[in-house]
């Protein structure tokens, strides 16, 4: 319809004084009869997919509008729980030390150890094995526990697979080569776990430990003081403190806190000795259940009054009244 009345709406103009029409003319003919070509005639609605309802139905194309993109799955890496503490009804506490053996500040450790009778754990790093082997057999020596931390302190969560196993399981033979132990405790560089690595541990039988109490001895601006506060003030019956055996402040703030700990009545031993240890309270006692049927309290009367007697009364026999109660047995 719209073409038909643009179009007779250019021929009332009439043929020019020339009798030919002007060429403007014909040019705006083109123009609506390409314009009526492309566009719907009023009215038009998009074709009703199958299986639809009698409304309109408006589609991407009649609407203009772009189909939008849906997000993709977020990589989520499984929760995998690690051990962080002992039972807290024991009064003991593990010292733990990382990115040992330092060829400068564990002998330090050793020395103080000695003379204070306590015992400790350290994680050992295979990088730091391989240079430094004999201060890691002294650590042995001495009665402390050894722990695996990776071969070259990567992050378990970004690497691979292939590089999860190596660095566990290669730390595994070489703490075996040289030392002669297999350590039993795991701590993931960064304390970072994955299901990758819950996996390798439980293959391994390496229990997976970080902590409870950090001391935040590897931050630059933590002084000595600072570290022996930051285990005063969270340090509990079976918690297990990260320390770093590469700082000279850590060697003095252990020497500070070991008298502190005593006095508090908390036994600084290894990993292993506080996991192991359980709670000597007794368990509670289960009792059996009663015999189903009802239970039949007696009501005894009282003077009246609720005075005090001037004689001692005779002995006032049980009422009739009763009360039936149902026993339900216990869980």
């Amino acid at each position: 319809m719209r073409f038909f009345f643009q179009l007779h709406f250019l021929k009332s103009f009439g043929p020019c004084r020339n009798g030919r029409h002007s060429s403007q003319i014909l040019a705006g003919i083109s123009v609506l009869l390409m314009t009526a070509w492309s566009q719907p005639f009023y009215g038009a609605t998009a074709k009703k997919p199958a299986g639809t309802s009698g409304k309109t139905v408006k589609t991407e194309a009649t609407s203009g509008l772009q189909p939008t993109p849906q997000p993709l799955p977020a990589m989520q890496t499984p929760a995998v729980r690690a051990i962080t503490h002992g039972d807290r009804e024991v009064p003991m506490i593990a010292l733990t030390f990382d990115d040992a053996p330092h060829p400068q500040y564990v002998p330090r450790l050793l020395a103080l150890f000695r003379a204070e009778d306590v015992r400790a754990t350290f994680f050992l790093v295979g990088e730091q094995l391989k240079l430094f082997p004999d201060v890691a057999r002294a650590i042995v020596a001495d009665g402390h526990e050894i722990g695996n931390h990776s071969l070259s302190h990567k992050n378990a969560v970004r690497a691979s697979a292939a590089s999860v196993e190596e660095e566990i399981v290669g730390m595994q033979r070489l703490v075996k080569e040289l030392l002669g132990v297999k350590p039993a405790v795991y701590r993931p560089p960064f304390g970072n776990v994955s299901a990758e690595v819950k996996r390798i541990c439980e293959r391994e039988n390496l229990a997976i430990v970080t902590w409870d109490v950090d001391t935040n001895d590897w931050r630059s601006g933590t002084t000595r003081e600072m570290i022996v506060r930051n285990v005063l003030d969270t340090a509990t019956s079976g918690s297990i403190v990260l320390f770093h055996a590469t700082h000279l402040k850590t060697v003095e703030a252990v020497a500070d806190l070991i008298p502190i700990l005593r006095f508090r009545k908390l036994q600084m031993v290894t990993l292993s000795d506080l996991l192991a240890a359980k709670s000597a309270r007794p368990a509670k006692p289960r009792l059996a259940p009663h015999q189903a049927g009802p239970v039949t309290l007696q009501l005894w009367d009282t003077p009246a009054n609720n005075k005090p007697p001037a004689a001692a009364p005779a002995p006032v026999a049980p009422s009739t009244h009763s009360i039936q109660m149902p026993v339900l047995p216990l869980p």
